[in-house]
């Protein structure tokens, strides 16, 4: 009887080493397949914001055009770049007759890599496009 007891006592309970080898390599394998599905939605979702904002610059730019406060003379186009900055009034370069800083207050800095700036190309019919890396608005 004093047998079984030492011998239930020194029964070790836990997991064998086989057992954590199958659970280490099955953590591997999610982690393979989820780490660059993860990267690729973040880097959409930028696109997606750095989008969003430009359509909000267009709409902005489209506004002030019919209100009359940038003029087009009828000949040329205008190309107008907009840096929003952190904790600074957006920069607009080159200054553009009718649009300031303040109109642009709400616009994220764009969020893609290496892209510092956003883009309005105004055509001499008025047509506006905006693009932010690679991604064109109209």
């Amino acid at each position: 009887m004093k047998e079984l007891l030492t011998k239930e006592r020194k029964k070790k309970k836990g997991f064998t080493l086989i057992e954590l080898i199958i659970v280490l390599a099955i953590i591997a394998i999610i982690a393979a397949i989820a780490i660059p599905n993860f990267t690729k939605v973040r880097a959409d979702s930028k696109v997606k914001a750095d989008t969003q904002s430009a359509e909000t610059i267009r709409r902005i730019t489209l506004t002030k055009l019919a209100s009359g406060d940038i003029k087009l003379d009828g000949e040329k186009a205008l190309k107008i770049t907009v840096t929003p900055q952190e904790d600074k009034p957006v920069k607009i370069e080159p200054a553009a007759e009718g649009l300031t800083a303040e109109d642009f207050k709400e616009v994220k800095k764009p969020q893609q890599d290496g892209v510092e700036a956003y883009i309005i190309d105004i055509d001499k019919d008025g047509n506006v496009t905006v693009t932010v890396g690679t991604k064109v608005v109209k």
